[in-house]
């Protein structure tokens, strides 16, 4: 990934973060390459830093729909099914916050919400973490 030019660097946390919102790396890849497919070609789009918020959007848009997995369907890390199956947006906030992508103005227009409220989003999505992890994580 590190000869991919600058203003695509930000796809390999694009793929963790669409792992967070999928819950298995086969659905990530798949919802990376179609978010990828569907915004390569736009000529609107100006901008190294609207094309990363849009494209985390929309990864978020489409991610939110795939299904939650459940312990019996998932078979990788406890840590990374306790937080897929977070709500949102706080399973999106904790997960951006984690990968550093935006500063908080921008996560904040990626999740739909204002600043003000990325505090007690953050706080909730925290406490419900801890309530899921599994006591050795």
């Amino acid at each position: 990934m590190s000869n991919l030019p600058k203003e695509w660097r930000f796809l390999r946390a694009a793929w963790i973060y669409a792992l967070v919102l999928t819950g298995r790396p086969h659905a990530a890849t798949d919802l990376v390459s179609s978010t990828l497919s569907n915004l390569i070609g736009r000529q609107d789009i100006v901008g190294a830093k609207r094309l990363r918020r849009l494209f985390f959007a929309t990864l978020r848009r489409e991610g939110c729909n795939s299904r939650q997995l459940d312990t019996v369907d998932f078979d990788g890390d406890p840590r990374l099914l306790a937080t897929h199956q977070l709500s949102e947006p706080g399973r999106s906030a904790l997960a951006l916050l984690h990968l550093r992508i935006f500063p908080t103005d921008q996560l904040a227009d990626v999740l739909e919400k204002s600043e003000s409220e990325l505090p007690a989003i953050l706080d909730a999505a925290r406490l419900e973490l801890e309530s899921k992890l599994p006591p050795s994580a």
